[in-house]
């Protein structure tokens, strides 16, 4: 099983915080028919779920599962810092492609 990370660190609404993967989980890799390049990470904090934009709630992928999203050549998807020598990426889940469980 995943280990819960302990961060002190909380996201709001329809973010999710991802500790970012060096290389796509074992078994597992997505293609972008453009050649885009897919960035892979573990959820370790989310949001509410709260979609402001549509007065609603949202689905939001679980903590510890891995998520997909695509990034360009030229820019960087979503805010991001280091803590601890781990790369932290903030997402929107609108860039989230897919999500599935860490197991």
């Amino acid at each position: 099983m995943a280990k819960r990370e302990n961060l002190p660190f909380q996201v709001y609404g329809i973010d999710i915080l991802v500790r970012l993967l060096t290389e796509a989980p074992a078994g597992f890799k997505l293609h972008c028919p453009k050649g885009s390049p897919i960035r892979y990470g573990m959820v370790v904090a989310r949001g509410d779920g709260f979609d402001e934009g549509a007065n609603g709630f949202r689905e939001m992928p679980a903590v510890n599962s891995v998520v997909a999203f695509e990034e360009s050549a030229e820019d960087v998807e979503g805010h991001y810092f280091y803590h601890q020598e781990q790369e932290y990426r903030i997402l929107r889940l609108d860039a989230v492609i897919l999500s599935y469980p860490s197991e």
